[in-house]
């Protein structure tokens, strides 16, 4: 590979870009298909070889979803793996027998994401600039053992030299790029597991442009948890959510930890096989709404969890554009069907919101900045989309100019400029 290419990888939640810059110019996000994000998605099953003895395989992004939709609930899908990077809690799961660390699951997604793009971008080296986040999800989240793992599944993708940078500090390296003039700027990074945050000021010098950055901040609240209030007031209700049971004569209600497991792609993803699983089961025997639970048990076993994701995200995505959205959901005896308006979902939010722009605020008072004195808003993230969210940011900072767009892409591109640079 050239020395003065450099590689950006944005590992994230939902998706993940790689970009490449070469010398000068642009930075080339490099597509997978028609697409130019390559999807955090991890399927595994089972082959026989030669000798007839059973081997794991598991595969990753366009990959996954091509074999999980030619073998559907015969696979083990996993979604939402980077938020396991920094629980403590989370050794390793057991897929068919075969047990994987956190740092192989990642490793998969990394390994396959870097063969996709040296098809048509030759050999990527050994050198690579990671996003991170400010803020690991998780409420007890271990930073130095996320960047340990994450490290970890790097050099089993053949990145010896990996290097990390601030997401948002990543984006700000791309959007501020073409600035000509003194600016003090604020770089949100909406994604799918964490909202990030790095206030910067950029500064024009007879020697070029420099960023000096003021203070950075984040909070493990974002995109998945929006979908997660769909499913808990879409979706788990039809599933016998705030149901009841008996048990020795005794009227209980069925765990809602059940509910809250399966409300989270992450935890959906290891539900199958589950102690949790076979405790829904002995409870359906004496459930009052035993078709809700056992229709819920049918979409663990058959792991329709990808269906799943597709429809909230299709209704998030409707809600960003429309005043209403049809949530549609079926597979097998499973039926779900509700009208979700914008007003709605966005009271499911609200305080998920609140939550997002307290850290915000914390980020000003931690600097000692004003609000009115922020220059531009550079949003970026699939999170941005929400209305309700760019609203939030609209009203807090009404004398700067707000500014979206390469939402999916510029954290990657960001990447590969700071790469670039440092070499």
């Amino acid at each position: 590979m050239p020395a003065s290419r450099a590689v950006g990888i944005d590992f994230g939640t939902t998706n993940s870009v790689l970009a490449l810059s070469e010398g000068v110019g642009e930075p080339h996000i490099v597509p997978f298909g028609d697409a130019a994000t390559f999807r955090s998605l991890l399927c595994f099953y089972t082959e026989q070889n030669e000798r007839g003895h059973k081997r794991v395989v598991g595969v990753a992004g366009p990959e996954a979803i091509a074999t999980y939709e030619l073998h559907g609930g015969e696979c083990r899908l996993i979604q939402s793996v980077k938020n396991f990077v920094a629980d403590d809690s989370f050794r390793e799961t057991t897929v068919y027998g075969q047990r994987f660390r956190i740092e192989d699951l990642v490793g998969v997604i990394l390994k396959q994401l870097r063969a996709g793009a040296e098809k048509g971008c030759g050999d990527l080296g050994h050198a690579v600039v990671s996003g991170r986040p400010v803020q690991f999800a998780g409420s007890e989240a271990n930073e130095e053992l996320a960047l340990k793992r994450l490290t970890l599944a790097y050099n089993q993708a053949g990145f010896s030299d990996v290097r990390f940078v601030e997401e948002p500090l990543a984006a700000a390296d791309f959007h501020l790029r073409g600035l000509q003039e003194n600016a003090l700027c604020l770089i949100a990074d909406l994604g799918g597991g964490t909202s990030d945050f790095s206030l910067v000021q950029l500064i024009q010098s007879p020697e070029g442009p420099r960023r000096r950055t003021i203070g950075h901040a984040g909070i493990g609240v974002a995109g998945d948890v929006f979908d997660f209030r769909i499913i808990q007031n879409a979706v788990s209700p039809k599933l016998g959510k705030d149901s009841f049971y008996k048990s020795f004569a005794k009227r209980l209600p069925v765990p809602g930890a059940a509910y809250n497991k399966f409300q989270r792609w992450s935890e959906l993803s290891m539900l199958r096989g589950s102690q949790t699983l076979r405790d829904l089961k002995d409870i359906r025997k004496t459930a009052e709404d035993a078709e809700g639970v056992a229709q819920l048990i049918y979409i663990i076993e058959n792991e329709l969890g990808l269906q799943l994701y597709r429809a909230v995200g299709h209704t998030k995505a409707s809600l960003s554009t429309a005043e209403h959205s049809d949530f549609r959901f079926r597979s097998g005896p499973v039926e779900i069907e509700s009208s979700i308006s914008r007003t709605t979902f966005e009271s499911w939010i609200a305080q998920d919101i609140a939550a997002i722009m307290a850290v915000v605020d914390r980020l000003f008072t931690d600097t000692k900045t004003d609000f009115a004195a922020v220059d531009r808003v550079f949003m970026t993230g699939g999170t941005s989309f929400v209305p309700a969210v760019r609203r939030a940011f609209d009203q807090r900072f009404q004398s700067a100019e707000v500014i979206t767009g390469d939402e999916f892409v510029s954290v990657a591109a960001g990447l590969a400029l700071n790469g670039r640079a440092r070499s």
